[in-house]
C-alpha cells in the first residue's frame, strides 16, 4: 500500500503488518540510554510512504525494502534510484530531543558524487498516532533529509520488538529423477529410483508431517507396476496419498523439453500420465513444475492452464537476478495472446542459481554429515539465511524451499530424519528467528501466496513478452536445439505413425468383424511409451549419451513397426468382404513395390489429418518401368527419377499424385511396364548457365555463376526476391551438446564454393541434385536435391520448394548450416515458433554474440517486410536465426567433438537426411500456408503395399479401395489432434477426441475467425453416443455437451469424451 502527499503530510493508511519478516534491527538505545523501537512504522508489504521531494518522488520503508526498486532498496527515487539499502543502515541520536537519526547508505552512486543516502529524522510527538512524513531537503552529494514526526519515535521501555511480522517457509521435499542422460531409463530405475519411491514412502509412513512431491510417471508407473514392489506398500501409498503427505506435480510421463517438442507430443506424454494418475488414484495434477529444461516455453503455461493447473513453477532462466532485484520473480503469465484469461496462469521463476531447485539440496545433504545437538544450530542458522536472502524478491511473506535434487532421497530416511531435527529447532525458536517452517506440498506453498495477495490486494506483473529462451549459463544453450538431428527426425515420425495409428484404432474397434482390439491397444501402448520418453529433456534434446540416444531410437523404430503392423490389419480387416476368410497383408516397408514383378502392387495411402489431400508421394522402387493406376483402373501420369540421396531403399524414386479424403485412404496400382521405360533423364548443369525450375505457381533460378539458387518468385502473387542459399559451417570452439560456441562467423565450405548440379526434369517434378565441395574431405558432406513438383492444380502441391539434404560424416568441430541471404527489409525482426503452436517475434541483436541470437525453430520460421514473407517450414527441430538484414539460417547438423562442461559431450558422425520447405508469398497469404504446411510434412501420408493375386480390375471388384472416416473435411483452420481410445474393449469404446484451431487472433484475415463444427456427425463408420467437453488431458469434465454444434475461438484446443458407437 502506498500513500503519496505533496508537501508536507502523508499519512500511512495502513500499520497492520502482514507477514513479512523484518531482516533487519528496528531497536536503538542513545547515548543517553532511551530505548527507541520504530518496528510498528515499518510496511510489512512493502510498498511503504511516498512522497514528493525537490527533484523527484521517493519511496520509503521503515527498516525494510519497499518495492519496485531492487530487493535491496528501503529508499527509491522515481522508481529507479536506490537511495539507500536496509542492511546499510545505522542509527545515531537525534540532537534535537527525543527522537533517533535513521540512516540508509550504499545507494546508486550514477549521476551523484558518491552512494545516494537517505537520512529520516524520527521526533517524538506523543499524541501523533499517525505518522506524519516531511521531505526536508537534498544537498549536491545526493544525501536525501526527511523528517517523521510519530509517536512511536518516542522513547519505550527495553523489550521484544513490538512488531514482528514472520516468514513463512514451505519445506517441499523432492526429486529430479532424468528419463534417461547418463544412465538408460531401466538402468536409472533398478539402480536409484525404486531405492528413492521405497524409502520415501517408508518415511513418510513413520513421520505424519513429512512430505513429497513427485513428477515423472515414467518412473512411478515402472514402481507401481513392478512385481518387486509389494501390496503393502501400494496399500501404504495409497494412504499417505489420501492423508496429503504426498502429491503429483505436472503429472505428466516426463518433465519435458520445451525447446524442441511440438505441443501435440507435450500433451500426448502428459496426458498418458494423467491417465494413469486418474486411473489409479482419482489424482488431478494442478501446478507446473518446470525445473530442469533449458529456457522455457510460452506454450507450456497455455497447455497447464487448459489440463486444470493454476500455477507453474519454472528454473533454468536466464537474468534471474534481474526479475528478483524488481520483485518479478511471480507474475501472471500469459503465453498465448489469442486465449487471454484462458491460458493465463499464476508463475513463478526459482529464486536462486540458475539452476536453483538444488540449492537447498546442497545447503542440507546430511549424507556426511548428519544433524546431531552439536550442529543443528549450524544448520538452523543456514536455514535462515537462505531465507533471507530470497525475501526481500518477493511481495508476500511465503518462501519455497524446494530440498532436493537429481535423484536425491535413495536412502530418505536419515535424511528426513536429520532435516526433522532442523525443522524443530527452528520451530523451538521461532520467537527468535520469527521463520515460521513446515514440510509442505507444492501446492500448499502456491495456495499460501495467493491466498495473501488476495487479502493484502497484492498485483503481480503481467508477462506477455513470450518465451525465456536462450538459456544464458556462461555459455548460450543453443546448441541442443539442433543436436542429435537423426533423433530428432524420429521423434516426429513417431508422432505421425502415432496420430494415424491411434485415429483408426478408434473407429476400428466397432468393425462388424472380430478382430484382437488387446494385442492392437498394447501395439500402440507400445509407441505411446517410446513417444513419451523421449520428449524428456534430455531425449529429444540430443543431450544424453550415445547409449540412451540409442535406446530413445530404437524405441521408437520398435514402437512405429508394431504401430504401423496395426495400422496395415486394421486396413486388410476394412477393406475386405465380411464373409471373406483370408485378408491381404500389407507391408510398410513397401517391400512388395521394392520387388515389383509381373503382378500388380496395390498401394494404399492413408491419409491421418483431416482434411482432403491431393499430393505428390515419392516412393522407393528398383525398376524403371512402371505404370500407376488409380482406383477405377484409369493410367495416370507418373515419373520415375533416380534416387540420388543414399537414404532411400530402392534405386529409384517413383512419383505420382494422389488424393486421398480426410482421416481416410485411396488405393492406387503399380504395375511393371517392361515396353515403355518412364525413367527421366537427367543432365550434369554447364558452369555459366542460369537454371529455372518452376511451376505454375513458383519460380527458382539456379545461377550458372554461383552454382546456387539466386532468384525465388511467386508467379500468383506477383513477389519475386533475391535469394542466396548455401550450405555452410561454424568451427566449433566452446560447443557441445548443449552449448552453440562458434569461433567466429560461418564459412564457405570451400574456397571454391560452387556445387557440382545434376538436374532431372519430367512432367511431374524438377529435382537439381547438389554436392557442395568441401576442403575438409575428400569426399563431400554436404549434398541437396532441391525438388519442384508441377502437373498439379493444387496449391498445396505448387506453392512450396522443398530441399532434402544429405549431411556427413562432418569433420570435428563442424557445424553445418544452411544460409538464406534474401533482398527481404527484415528490419532486424525474424520469427520462430515455440513447439509448433506460438510464433514468437525475435529481435536480431547484431554485435551481439551469434549464438545469443539462436531460438528453437519447430515447424515454422521466417523473415518479412511490408510486401513479402519468406518462411521455412521443417519436419523436425533446429536452431534458426537472422544475423543480418535479409537473412535467415537453420542449423542442419553439429559435431563439435567435444564437451561444453554441462554433461555429455557431443560426437556426432551419423549421415542425417533434414528437409525443409521453402515458400514466398504476399504476408497475408504466406499465413495459411505457415499453419498447413508443417501438419502436411510432418505427418505426411503414409503407404503401405501388398501383392495382388490377380489383375487391377480383379483387386477394385473384390475389395473396398478407399475409406473417408470423416463425414466431411473439416476447416482449413482446425486440426483434429487426437481420437485417442482409453482401452482395447469393444464394449466401452470411450476416446479422447481433442481439436484445435490453428490461427492466432488477427493472424489472418479468414481463418482467424471462430470454427463451428458439428461433432454429432464428425464420423463416418461410426457416431458419437455422449460427449462431455474436459480438461486437455481429459481427466477432469468440465461441461457435459448439450448443443453438439461447438466453436472454436483462434488457438483455442479443446478436449472431449465421447463415446463411440456403430452406425
Amino acid at each position: 500500500m502506498t500513500t503519496k502527499m505533496k508537501g508536507v503530510v502523508v499519512v500511512l493508511l495502513a500499520l497492520l503488518c502482514g507477514a513479512k519478516s523484518f531482516e533487519y534491527p528496528c531497536t536503538y538505545t542513545s547515548s543517553s540510554g532511551d530505548y527507541y523501537d520504530l518496528s510498528p512504522l515499518s510496511d510489512c508489504s512493502g510498498s511503504g510512504y511516498s512522497i514528493d521531494g525537490d527533484d523527484g518522488t521517493f519511496n520509503i520503508n521503515i527498516c525494510n525494502n519497499v518495492v519496485g526498486c531492487g530487493g535491496q532498496a528501503a529508499s527509491c527515487q522515481d522508481g529507479s534510484y536506490n537511495t539507500g539499502e536496509p542492511n546499510h543502515a545505522s542509527f545515531s541520536d537525534y540532537s534535537g530531543g527525543k527522537g533517533v537519526v535513521l540512516t540508509y547508505n550504499n545507494g546508486d552512486s550514477s549521476g551523484c558524487p558518491q552512494d545516494r543516502v537517505t537520512a529520516i529524522t524520527f521526533i517524538c510527538q506523543e499524541n501523533a498516532t499517525q505518522p506524519q512524513i516531511t521531505f526536508t531537503s537534498e544537498n549536491p552529494e545526493c544525501v536525501y533529509n526527511m523528517q517523521i514526526i510519530s509517536s512511536y519515535a518516542c522513547p519505550t521501555s527495553p523489550g521484544p520488538q513490538l512488531q514482528v511480522c514472520p516468514i513463512n517457509v514451505y519445506l517441499v521435499p523432492h526429486t529430479h529423477d532424468d528419463v534417461g542422460w547418463l544412465e538408460t531409463i531401466e538402468g536409472y530405475y533398478t539402480s536409484e529410483v525404486r531405492n528413492i519411491l521405497n524409502t520415501v514412502l517408508e518415511s513418510l509412513v513413520a513421520n505424519p508431517d513429512r512430505k513429497f512431491i513427485y513428477v515423472e510417471q515414467a518412473y512411478f508407473w515402472r514402481w507401481w507396476t513392478d512385481g518387486n514392489t509389494t501390496d503393502e506398500q501400494r496399500t501404504q501409498f495409497k494412504q499417505i496419498y489420501a492423508n496429503g503427505q504426498f502429491e503429483f506435480v505436472i503429472g505428466g510421463w516426463v518433465m519435458q523439453d520445451e525447446a524442441c517438442t511440438t505441443y501435440g507430443a507435450d500433451i500426448n506424454q502428459m496426458t498418458l500420465g494423467h491417465q494413469f494418475l486418474l486411473n489409479e488414484f482419482g489424482a488431478h495434477p494442478s501446478k507446473g513444475w518446470q525445473l530442469d529444461p533449458f529456457g522455457a516455453s510460452s506454450v507450456t503455461p497455455t497447455l497447464n492452464k487448459l489440463a486444470g493447473f493454476d500455477a507453474h513453477l519454472i528454473d533454468r532462466v536466464s537474468n534471474k537476478a534481474m526479475y528478483a532485484s524488481e520483485q518479478m520473480l511471480q507474475f501472471e503469465w500469459r503465453g498465448s495472446p489469442s486465449l487471454g484469461d484462458k491460458a493465463a496462469i499464476f508463475t513463478e521463476i526459482m529464486d536462486g542459481n540458475t539452476n536453483a531447485y538444488c540449492d537447498w539440496f546442497f545447503a542440507f545433504d546430511f549424507e556426511n554429515n548428519p544433524v546431531n545437538s552439536g550442529n543443528v544450530a549450524q544448520y538452523a542458522q543456514t536455514f535462515i539465511q537462505m531465507v533471507q536472502q530470497r525475501t526481500p524478491n518477493f511481495k508476500t511473506p511465503n518462501i519455497l524451499a524446494a530440498w532436493g535434487c537429481d535423484f536425491q532421497f535413495q536412502n530418505a530416511v536419515p535424511m528426513f530424519e536429520s532435516m526433522d531435527l532442523v525443522v524443530q529447532y527452528l520451530q523451538q525458536n521461532y520467537n527468535t528467528t520469527h521463520i515460521n517452517v513446515k514440510y509442505a506440498l507444492l501446492s500448499e506453498y502456491f495456495d499460501a501466496v495467493k491466498s495473501y495477495a488476495s487479502s493484502a490486494n497484492t498485483d503481480f506483473p503481467v508477462n506477455y513478452a513470450g518465451d525465456f529462451f536462450p538459456l544464458d549459463e556462461d555459455l548460450y544453450w543453443t546448441g541442443y536445439f539442433t543436436s542429435r538431428v537423426q533423433l530428432k527426425g524420429e521423434v516426429r515420425v513417431g508422432e505421425a505413425v502415432a496420430l494415424l495409428a491411434e485415429n483408426l484404432f478408434s473407429v476400428a474397434k466397432l468393425f462388424p468383424k472380430q478382430w484382437d482390439t488387446q494385442s492392437a491397444f498394447d501395439a500402440l501402448t507400445k509407441l505411446r511409451l517410446a513417444n513419451a520418453d523421449a520428449q524428456h529433456h534430455d531425449g529429444v534434446t540430443g543431450t544424453s549419451v550415445p547409449e540412451v540416444v540409442d535406446m530413445y531410437y530404437n524405441d521408437l523404430k520398435g514402437g512405429e513397426a508394431a504401430s504401423l503392423e496395426v495400422v496395415a490389419g486394421i486396413t486388410a480387416a476394412y477393406i475386405s468382404p465380411a464373409d471373406s476368410t483370408q485378408t491381404p497383408t500389407f507391408n510398410a516397408d513397401l517391400s512388395d513395390l521394392l520387388n515389383l514383378g509381373s503382378q500388380p502392387v496395390p498401394i494404399v495411402i492413408h491419409n491421418a489429418l483431416s482434411w482432403s489431400r491431393t499430393e505428390f508421394v515419392a516412393l522407393p522402387v528398383n525398376t524403371e518401368s512402371i505404370s500407376v493406376y488409380d482406383n477405377s483402373n484409369t493410367l495416370i501420369p507418373s515419373q520415375v527419377n533416380p534416387a540420388y540421396l543414399t537414404n532411400s531403399t530402392g534405386k529409384y524414386t517413383l512419383f505420382f499424385q494422389v488424393t486421398v479424403p480426410p482421416f481416410g485412404f485411396a488405393t492406387y496400382f503399380a504395375v511393371q511396364n517392361s515396353s515403355s521405360a518412364s525413367l527421366v533423364q537427367s543432365y550434369v548443369v554447364e558452369p555459366g548457365q542460369d537454371q529455372v525450375i518452376e511451376n505454375s505457381y513458383i519460380s527458382l533460378t539456379i545461377s550458372g555463376e554461383t552454382g546456387r539458387i539466386s532468384n525465388f518468385s511467386n508467379i500468383m502473387s506477383s513477389v519475386s526476391i533475391a535469394l542466396d542459399q548455401e550450405l555452410q559451417q561454424y568451427v566449433s570452439l566452446h560447443s557441445g551438446a548443449y552449448a552453440f560456441g562458434p569461433a567466429g562467423p560461418s564459412s564457405s565450405l570451400s574456397s571454391s564454393p560452387v556445387p557440382k548440379s545434376v538436374v532431372t526434369t519430367g512432367p511431374l517434378v524438377t529435382e537439381v541434385y547438389q554436392v557442395f565441395p568441401c576442403d575438409e574431405a575428400t569426399e563431400s558432406y554436404a549434398k541437396q536435391n532441391i525438388r519442384v513438383y508441377k502437373g498439379s492444380t493444387d496449391q498445396n502441391v505448387l506453392s512450396f520448394a522443398e530441399i532434402s539434404f544429405e549431411l556427413g560424416q562432418l569433420p570435428s568441430a563442424r557445424e553445418v548450416i544452411t544460409s538464406f541471404k534474401t533482398s527481404v527489409d527484415s528490419q532486424q525482426v525474424f520469427a520462430t515458433d515455440d513447439n509448433g503452436f506460438e510464433f514468437n517475434e525475435r529481435q536480431s541483436l547484431y554485435g551481439s554474440p551469434i549464438e545469443s541470437n539462436y531460438y528453437p525453430l519447430i515447424y515454422a520460421g521466417f523473415i518479412q517486410d511490408d510486401n513479402v514473407q519468406f518462411s521455412v517450414i521443417s519436419e523436425r527441430s533446429h536452431g534458426a536465426t537472422s544475423l543480418s538484414n535479409g537473412q535467415f539460417e537453420v542449423m542442419l547438423h553439429r559435431n563439435p567433438d567435444m564437451g561444453d562442461g554441462f554433461g555429455p559431450g557431443l560426437t556426432d558422425t551419423t549421415i542425417v537426411y533434414p528437409a525443409v520447405r521453402l515458400i514466398l508469398d504476399t504476408p497475408v497469404n504466406s499465413k495459411l500456408m505457415a499453419r498447413q504446411q508443417p501438419l502436411l510434412m510432418n505427418f505426411p501420408l503414409v503407404a503401405m503395399s501388398t501383392t495382388a493375386s490377380g489383375s487391377v480390375s480383379d483387386w477394385i471388384s473384390s475389395y473396398e479401395v478407399s475409406a473417408k472416416f470423416l463425414t466431411a473435411a473439416l476447416p482449413d483452420n482446425v486440426h483434429m489432434h487426437a481420437l485417442y481410445s482409453l482401452n482395447a474393449t469393444t464394449s466401452s469404446n470411450t476416446a479422447i477426441l481433442r481439436l484445435t484451431h490453428l490461427f492466432a487472433t488477427g493472424e489472418h484475415p479468414e481463418y482467424s475467425q471462430p470454427a463451428s463444427i458439428d461433432l454429432s456427425n464428425i464420423f463416418s463408420t461410426v457416431k458419437i453416443s455422449s460427449i462431455s467437453e474436459t480438461t486437455l488431458t481429459a481427466n477432469k469434465v468440465i461441461a457435459d455437451v448439450t448443443d453438439n454444434t461447438i466453436v472454436l475461438q483462434p488457438k483455442d484446443i479443446r478436449t472431449f469424451l465421447v463415446t463411440l458407437v456403430a452406425v
